[in-house]
């Protein structure tokens, strides 16, 4: 008798439950997810988080890998205080396994001197960060960054913090 009762209401949640897992899973949906929770695990200084967005091929134009990437990023955020990265992703662009993000990326805190010229520097870019990233495996939230770009930023790899 009680199965009657609730089967109707338990197959109504299961379905709206699939309908959402369809919704968030959407490949643009989820580089969007992984842009932002990639950039937040920066912001809170969690390397070992970021490093798993980070495919093994990663690169830049600055001529970073995946481990000198965190390593500069580990050293230039360490003189944050406080730190917030905002972001905005203008596009997204899938393309069978590939995709880019072109997102906008502001960021505020509070810091030794350093912190104030990372600050100006970011802030003041016209065109926003363009992020690569590569669909890895079969489940829908397997999407590794394999590059990151932005054309005004010019970082010297002689420089140390």
């Amino acid at each position: 008798m009680l199965i009657r009762k609730y089967a109707p209401a338990a197959a109504i949640a299961f379905v709206l439950w699939a309908l959402w897992l369809l919704w968030l899973w959407q490949p643009e949906r989820q580089v969007r997810l992984h842009t932002t929770h990639f950039l937040k695990k920066v912001e809170r200084r969690n390397w070992e988080g970021a490093r798993v967005f980070l495919a093994d091929d990663f690169t830049d134009r600055w001529a970073h890998d995946k481990n000198s990437a965190l390593e500069d990023a580990k050293q230039v955020f360490s003189q944050f205080l406080f730190l917030t990265i905002e972001n905005r992703t203008d596009n997204c662009d899938i393309r069978g396994t590939a995709a880019t993000t072109r997102t906008r990326v502001k960021i505020s805190g509070n810091g030794s001197a350093i912190t104030q010229m990372v600050m100006e520097r970011v802030n003041g870019l016209r065109e926003p960060f363009v992020f690569t990233w590569r669909k890895a495996g079969s489940a829908p939230w397997d999407w590794q960054l394999t590059h990151i770009d932005q054309p005004e930023l010019s970082i010297d790899p002689n420089v140390s913090f």
